[in-house]
């Protein structure tokens, strides 16, 4: 786990102090009405909880320009300090906010995507992940390979407008 030392005078800079009031308030507001019942929900083995809802409430972060923090302002995200984006995460925890269902494209494909990809590849995946309206998974463990990536064998196809899978997953997430 990476640390992020406070400063030494034990006092936030003030764009921190800004920062973790702005998602703290938000959070209080938005943790009602429709959402209120979604409180600790979807959690590890529980992923089925509330799905729909769940998508809902990640919309709505993305909405209050709470989703991709650390992904540069010109592919939609904050460039959010790491100290930045763990306050949002502790005041997400302390929140008891529901585990988000779309992590996996906004922590792991969408970076990947603004560190390799090509700018079609960005301007195709980006906004989808950014405003929560396309969904990633990570699949890699099949029969016979477990995780060993070199020795996988699914593969997709393209056939007309869609993706055929050839093989067998033992699990995404």
């Amino acid at each position: 786990m990476i640390q992020t030392p406070e400063p030494a005078s034990g006092i936030e800079p003030p764009e921190d102090a800004e920062f973790r009031a702005e998602v703290r308030e938000w959070l209080a507001e938005n943790l009602n009405g429709q959402f209120r019942e979604l409180r600790g929900l979807g959690g590890p083995g529980r992923e089925h909880e509330a799905f729909e809802e769940r998508l809902e409430w990640d919309r709505a972060l993305a909405a209050a320009g709470l989703t991709c923090l650390g992904w540069p302002k010109e592919w939609g995200g904050r460039d959010a300090t790491l100290r930045q984006q763990v306050i949002f995460h502790e005041e997400y925890a302390k929140a008891d906010a529901p585990s988000r269902v779309s992590h996996l494209g906004e922590e792991l494909l969408g970076p990947t995507v603004i560190a390799f990809g090509t700018e079609a590849q960005k301007k195709r995946f980006l906004p989808g992940i950014r405003n929560v309206t396309e969904l990633w998974c990570q699949g890699y463990s099949e029969p016979g390979a477990g995780s060993d990536l070199a020795a996988v064998t699914t593969s997709a196809q393209l056939e007309g407008d869609e993706w055929v899978i050839n093989g067998q997953k033992i699990w995404t997430s």
